[in-house]
């Protein structure tokens, strides 16, 4: 079934796997939004929105990217009247993952979100008690960019972080909290992974995740890169787990980069994107040749099942140059202006559905694509 949409192509597949297949150039698609496409502006009962960096990022590539704050993702939700709140993370910060290195459990694949990543679910819950307290709302809409969408998964699921005191209002329990929130995370213990019982977070209304390895690469093929913790995420709370419970899921992903390697390689100099997609989507999911994807996670392990899906042609992960993070890309990626109402109007569709307990789609993917052309970027690589 096919549709239009803000002029922008929509279609509705059964699963990603019937999605067309587009005419790749030197196994790479364009993203070329129409210039009539409207931007999507917030609703007035809109949640606030808190950002989650991806691994290695720091706030301010969300804030101020390359010391630009008008081409940050947060300046732009601002713009449509959004209310963006980005979690304070420092590069130096991700040096706290390695503190699970020294455990057998990280060798053994068995961890847990603990010890590598609970300092960064501490600071998601802060910022989502800020997010309520600056703003008078009830819930937040998570937006995990990477990395941050299974942490973020994580949180929404962690019952040491629902304790209920203050959830929308400037008031004491409020601030008690807030300020509390890494103790008290520190004083309840986990129950036992995927438990009946676990119920979602009631301070989150939607979870978006963009570019976010869901699930760990097959054993047989990769290393879990995270020593078990994304696997264990992925089992305890597998795919839109909450969605009968009125959470509401939208997974994004690029299909950007068509993965390929030469054995032996035959150029000389640094990586050309199929080269660096073809490593990356390795190190992801285990595969890398023709494997489809953001130019570092592959559309597998980005689509999370249940979730609405959303897959744009021609959008990049990140705001960096490819192998850095003191470097603009010189391309889209999720945050930027020209594809930011794509991802953000399935968002406003699911926000406007009846509150309530709602369910978990069979697998459905969404593309809102307008279709890669000689008119396109030029790609910077």
């Amino acid at each position: 079934m096919e549709e239009h949409c803000m002029a922008i192509t929509r279609a509705v597949y059964t699963s990603a796997e019937n999605l067309p297949e587009p005419l790749w150039k030197e196994n790479q698609l364009r993203w070329a939004r129409p210039s009539t496409v409207p931007r999507v502006d917030a609703p007035a009962d809109a949640p606030p929105v808190v950002i989650l960096p991806g691994f290695g990022n720091a706030t301010t590539d969300y804030t101020a990217p390359f010391g630009n704050e008008e081409a940050a993702i947060a300046t732009r939700l601002a713009v449509r009247g959004w209310r963006p709140f980005v979690v304070p993370v420092e590069r130096k910060d991700w040096f706290k993952v390695a503190r699970a290195i020294f455990t057998r459990k990280f060798w053994s694949s068995q961890l847990t979100t603990e010890p590598g990543y609970t300092w960064y679910l501490e600071r998601v819950a802060d910022t989502v008690e800020q997010a309520l307290r600056e703003t008078g709302a009830a819930q937040v809409v998570l937006v995990g960019h990477s990395a941050g969408g299974w942490l973020g998964r994580a949180y929404l699921a962690d019952p040491r972080y629902q304790h209920q005191d203050g959830a929308g209002g400037d008031d004491a329990a409020t601030s008690a909290a807030a300020s509390n929130s890494a103790s008290a995370a520190a004083a309840t213990s986990r129950p036992p992974p995927g438990t009946q019982g676990s119920r979602p977070n009631p301070r989150v209304r939607a979870m978006v995740t963009l570019g976010t390895p869901q699930r760990p690469p097959p054993a047989e093929k990769k290393r879990d890169m995270t020593g078990g913790a994304q696997g264990w995420v992925d089992r305890s709370y597998p795919g839109a787990r909450f969605a009968e419970a009125g959470v509401r899921y939208v997974t994004v992903c690029g299909r950007t980069v068509r993965g390929h390697r030469e054995f032996p390689r035959q150029r000389k100099g640094p990586r050309i994107p199929e080269e660096y997609a073809y490593d990356s989507y390795t190190e992801v999911c285990g595969d890398g040749e023709g494997i489809e994807g953001d130019c570092v996670v592959p559309l597998g392990s980005a689509l999370l099942p249940g979730a609405r899906h959303v897959i744009l042609d021609g959008v990049y992960h990140s705001m960096s140059r490819i192998g850095t993070f003191d470097e603009e890309s010189g391309v889209v990626w999720y945050g930027s202006e020209d594809v930011l109402d794509a991802w953000l109007a399935p968002l406003v569709d699911e926000l406007q559905q009846e509150p309530g307990p709602g369910r978990a789609r069979s697998g459905n993917a969404e593309v809102l694509v307008a279709r890669a052309g000689a008119e396109g970027q030029e790609l910077v690589a």
